[in-house]
């Protein structure tokens, strides 16, 4: 068996398709390439919760493109797994099948549950001391996790039902940003968070870090605005910048890039009830996310298998 062999993680995201390659060292793992493309699957699931042609298509082709990069790698073991909208569609049956043969590879998928624990592996990782409270935010496509522990071990996880793509079609689907659509998209969040607070509240964080792309999207915000950190404050500055500027197309005035503006005020929305609902005073970018997690439980097994 070879000792430093090439690994791959891949997560279908309701947004992304990620595919992380890695090899593994006698510390951990290195990374050899990254892979990311948007596939925005959850715009393809219709009030009946059936995943339309048009977002089946756009995945197989991203999970093609995936598939010839897997040749060239040959890593040792491949693990995919797919996420919320693939949880929520009533032909994920059939869905499955197309992307598996696409891939060549099989795909998992995962409960809310085994998704926030893997999150928050990979957030952690890098910034987690093992006596450090942590408080791990991800704000997918069709899901958004939350995740409260203790160094590398969570403790409290939750995966509510919204998410960037779902939020955006819900309250910005013509492009136009308002007070008023702002208000109905925090509010409808907040609705979903309240009732978790003080459970949150009473583990208590000494860090917040934050492992989707809205989060990368405000971190070039910060760095357009010269900013110092990533605190409540400027996440609802970011919102009445929005607001100002009145048209998805006009956000990149404000820092977001081109291919982050088309769910960013939906992210922000479920970022803003986030931070008043849960106290949240400061977010940390995180250094990792699901496939990080990925390829630590696949390295972790492994050292069993081995051991």
């Amino acid at each position: 068996m070879h000792p430093h062999p090439r690994i791959a993680a891949i997560d279908l995201g309701s947004n992304s398709f990620h595919m992380l390659i890695a090899k593994a060292t006698t510390r951990g793992y290195r990374i050899i390439t990254r892979h990311r493309q948007k596939v925005r699957l959850a715009d393809g699931l219709t009030p009946d919760l059936t995943l339309d042609d048009a977002a089946i298509e756009r995945g197989i082709e991203c999970l093609k493109d995936f598939a010839q990069r897997l040749a060239h790698y040959q890593p040792l073991q491949i693990r995919c797994v797919a996420t919320a909208t693939l949880r929520k569609a009533h032909n994920r049956k059939q869905i499955l099948k197309r992307f598996e043969r696409a891939l060549g590879s099989p795909i998992d998928i995962i409960s809310g549950m085994t998704e926030a624990g893997l999150i928050y592996q990979g957030a952690t990782l890098e910034l987690a001391r093992p006596d450090s409270a942590m408080l791990v935010l991800d704000i997918g496509g069709a899901s958004t996790e939350v995740i409260a522990g203790v160094g590398t071990e969570p403790h409290v996880l939750k995966s509510l039902d919204m998410g960037c793509v779902v939020w955006q079609n819900r309250f910005f689907a013509d492009g136009m940003i308002s007070a008023a659509r702002f208000a109905a998209a925090v509010a409808a969040a907040a609705e979903q968070i309240r009732p978790l607070a003080t459970t949150y509240q009473a583990h208590g964080w000494q860090t917040v870090c934050g492992a989707s792309g809205t989060f990368r999207a405000l971190q070039d915000c910060l760095r357009h605005y010269r900013a110092d950190a990533m605190s409540a404050e400027f996440i609802r500055f970011c919102m009445e910048e929005s607001i100002k500027q009145g048209s998805v197309d006009a956000l990149p005035a404000i820092g977001v890039r081109e291919d982050r503006i088309a769910v960013f005020c939906g992210g922000l929305a479920i970022l803003v009830a986030l931070t008043e609902n849960l106290g949240i005073q400061t977010v940390d970018l995180a250094q990792g996310a699901l496939r990080e997690g990925l390829v630590n439980t696949m390295l972790n097994e492994r050292k069993r298998s081995l051991a």
